[in-house]
């Protein structure tokens, strides 16, 4: 423990059952802990739990909890804000049905309650109350028209709720076919993000079935009636939402001028949005060092703010365990003075309990004396201002002395990920057909990394050279003199592990202490001290090693390693504070054609979206892997998700609308998203990460229900004989205030996983996308269909007649 002074300590590793909860066996644990101590445990032993993943699963999910109430607060808000207490109490019904309906789904498919899942529900609950808004919205317009004896309350509010049914339908599975081809994401991040394409599309139908069976029947019984109004005719403008959009919208239909000015500053805004995606590569010191201000930077997943890392010491082969556990006792000084620290783990020879990121960077197979682990835990981050990334970065400097008087030793600092972990985010595989030139190129790229910028952690796979002195027996001379050989290698083991002579019974101690003699070590340092040691033949006597065998001289034999049989060198290293992406287009781009020997040069790969086989039959070859290739995967498979989505939607606009520009004119609105996504992840200084994109798919669906909400309406005006111009118009007032209160459900269930490091992206482009897209589908959409559409005739029938 921090608090106290360094102490033996022997760790116990408990891990639970597979489909067990780990929030509950973590608590069993404790209560368990606390019935031993003073009674099994002495009260001169101090109990420390180090690691509590059951408590920090339930930490998570308590925030996340905590998050979707608050969402569910902000829309409820929202809803009295803009209809009232009745209208907002009656979608607030709607949540509880709707959750209850998804978490029972997912028990009967097997799922948990995990903080994906969580993100899931957060992410669908701006979704969720879509349908029943646009319904409650509805038909408290039509009550405010009034109700007469030829209009009584029952049938304006199935009329109301059928001039929104079949577009609501349609834009609830055209949101559901843009998270379903979420699920076939491949790689471990398949399975990680996994529910949400599974818990989404059941929350959106589960809606869609509460919001036509349920909201109906409750304002019937629960909202208000006018009496006379305006008998249901379409003239309406008291509505101030309705008068500030015909202020800004018919400006845009009389002036041809103002029509181009428009269009002007909404291709300023989308070609700004879309130079962001190509700023980022445009550096004052080039690719290969710090971004230029206001870039939007391209990663996998951002780092997380944990409670724990570790710290890895590797020496070079053949260090004593002295050496080594020096080394990390320097370090652990420098913990111990750190006031963000609770306690630290020494593990000297051995490798520490094994997690799940530790699995994949094989650190739990190291063993030997020149290896530590140290396991840091933090303060709770609930108690502290700093990031758990900023706590890192201080201990490098703090550290840098330490790494300078051992600069043979390398320390790395080792976050846990935030996502599937891989072995290493930098990750260099060289193959060829010459291993001993492959280890060769492997320290030249290691030396092209530690000139990369921001590039830390560096280490390769070949180790330095370590000096083994081999005893070579003549065996024609020991035969003359009498010894065996084995006798002379039980010698040498003696002298140098020393031996047993036996034990001794001490009265203070439970069990026989063992006699063990061994020789100092200044005193076995070959090949100085083989004059010294006598091996006894088998008359007796006492005959001089030296006389019968000689001591070579050699280079230890180093590791080989193979992946898929192919024999491949690794060099490594983590990025300090930015993205990997920068550093290794730099890498890639000095490396490819690096002269190997004679008409034979480096090729570098990997920087595909489809894996490179190696090719080391005659050349070399180095292919980048690691976090590189799990990023290129991914946006891969997502990048192929958001064509499908594009691809279902057109399809089934194309099958509703029965022509082929309509549904163009709907899905106009997707490019819109744009306009919010990349300033918004400026603006909030984030990456553009993996969840970035899911939320750039998912908003697919979701502004083209606004598109075909305005669209529906425009055609059902213009069949019941209204001008296009008037239609036009009518339909985008009437649409704006249930666009515009879909649209800040979303933001509000969004906008709560902003500060989240995994999902921080998805909230982002959920929130600012939805925005922007929300503000411009009202102007833009209504605006193409009238350009498009002048001079044509209506339409004899309706795709769904008021």
């Amino acid at each position: 423990d921090k608090g106290e002074p360094e102490a033996v300590a022997v760790t116990l590793t408990l891990a639970k059952k597979r489909g067990t909860n780990a929030v509950v066996i973590a608590e069993r644990i404790r209560d368990h802990l606390a019935e031993l101590k003073g009674d099994f445990i002495p009260d001169n032993v101090q109990v420390t739990v180090t690691r509590d993943s059951g408590e920090r699963a339930d930490a998570a999910v308590n925030i996340l909890i905590e998050h979707l109430g608050i969402a569910i607060a902000t829309v409820i808000i929202i809803l009295l804000v803009f209809l009232g207490w009745r209208e907002a109490a009656i979608v607030t019904m709607n949540i509880p049905l709707i959750l209850f309906i998804v978490l029972a789904v997912g028990l009967l498919a097997g799922q948990t309650i995990n903080r994906i899942t969580l993100f899931a529900l957060i992410l669908s609950l701006g979704l969720l109350v879509d349908d029943a808004i646009v319904v409650i919205e509805n038909i408290h317009r039509h009550l405010k028209k009034g109700v007469t004896p030829a209009r009584d309350k029952a049938v304006v509010i199935i009329r109301a709720t059928n001039e929104t049914g079949l577009p609501t339908i349609v834009a609830t599975f055209a949101v559901v076919l843009a998270f379903i081809p979420m699920a076939f994401v491949t790689g471990m991040m398949g399975p990680y993000m996994g529910p949400i394409p599974f818990n989404v599309p059941v929350a959106m139908l589960a809606s869609l079935i509460i919001a036509y069976m349920l909201t109906p029947w409750v304002a019937l019984r629960w909202l208000p009636v006018h009496t006379g109004g305006t008998n249901g005719t379409m003239t309406e403008g008291t509505d101030w939402l309705q008068r500030l959009y015909h202020r800004l919208s018919v400006p845009l239909f009389e002036s041809a001028r103002k029509r181009r000015w428009f269009y002007g500053v909404l291709a300023l805004l989308f070609l700004f949005s879309m130079w962001q995606v190509a700023w980022q590569f445009m550096r004052p010191a080039g690719i290969n060092g710090p971004p230029t201000p206001g870039t939007v930077e391209l990663k996998m997943l951002p780092k997380g703010n944990k409670n724990t890392f570790n710290i890895t010491v590797d020496m070079p082969e053949g260090t004593p365990l002295e050496v080594t556990d020096a080394v990390t006792r320097d370090i652990g000084m420098v913990l111990h003075r750190y006031p963000l620290i609770t306690d630290y783990e020494t593990f000297v020879g051995i490798p520490g309990p094994i997690d799940f990121n530790g699995m994949l960077r094989g650190a739990g197979i190291k063993r030997g004396f020149n290896i530590a682990e140290i396991r840091v835990n933090l303060v709770d981050k609930r108690q502290r201002h700093l990031q758990s990334e900023e706590i890192v970065l201080e201990l490098r400097k703090r550290l840098e002395p330490i790494m300078k008087t051992y600069p043979a030793a390398s320390i790395k600092l080792v976050e846990d990920p935030p996502g599937p972990p891989v072995r290493a985010t930098f990750l260099a595989e060289i193959y060829g057909p010459d291993y001993q030139e492959l280890r060769k190129l492997a320290k030249r790229v290691r030396r092209e990394f530690t000139q990369a910028w921001d590039v830390v952690d560096i280490d390769d796979s070949v180790g330095d050279d370590q000096i083994e002195y081999r005893v070579i027996v003549d065996k024609e001379k020991a035969a003359l003199a009498g010894v065996d050989t084995t006798k002379m290698a039980e010698v040498l083991r003696n002298f140098v592990a020393g031996f047993d002579i036996g034990r001794l019974e001490a009265p203070t101690e439970r069990n026989p202490v063992v006699i063990h003699i061994h020789m100092p070590r200044r005193f076995r340092i070959a090949p100085r001290d083989f004059d010294r040691i006598f091996v006894t033949n088998n008359r007796g006597e006492q005959i001089p090693a030296a006389t019968i065998a000689t001591i070579e001289e050699v280079v230890a034999a180093k590791p080989i390693y193979t992946k898929d049989s192919a024999p491949v060198a690794y060099v490594t290293g983590e990025p300090r504070t930015r993205s990997q992406v920068y550093p290794l287009l730099a890498l890639d781009k000095v490396l490819d054609g690096t002269g190997v020997m004679e008409d034979t040069a480096l090729k570098t790969g990997g920087m595909r979206f489809t894996r490179t086989v190696p090719d080391n039959t005659f050349g070399y070859q180095l292919l980048w892997d690691g976090e590189m290739r799990l990023t290129l995967d991914v946006f891969r498979d997502l990048g192929a998700a958001f064509i499908v989505a594009l691809g279902l939607i057109y399809l089934l606009l194309v099958a509703y609308y029965g022509g082929f520009v309509t549904p163009l004119i709907v899905m106009g609105a997707i490019p819109l998203t744009m306009i919010g996504i990349f300033p918004g992840h400026m603006i909030t200084q984030q990456p553009f990460t993996a969840t970035s994109m899911i939320g750039m798919i998912a908003l697919a669906g979701i502004v083209v229900r606004n598109s075909l909400l305005l669209i529906d309406f425009i055609i059902a005006y213009r069949a019941q004989g209204y001008s296009l111009d008037e239609a036009v118009r009518q339909a985008g007032a009437v649409r704006a205030r249930p666009i515009l209160l879909t649209a800040l459900a979303i933001i509000a269930g969004s906008a709560i996983l902003i500060t989240d490091p995994v999902f921080g992206g998805l909230g982002v482009s959920m929130a600012f996308g939805t925005l922007a897209s929300t503000l411009l589908t009202l102007f833009v959409i209504p605006l193409i269909y009238y350009l498009w559409q002048r001079g044509k005739p209506s339409p004899v029938k309706s795709v769904n007649p008021l």
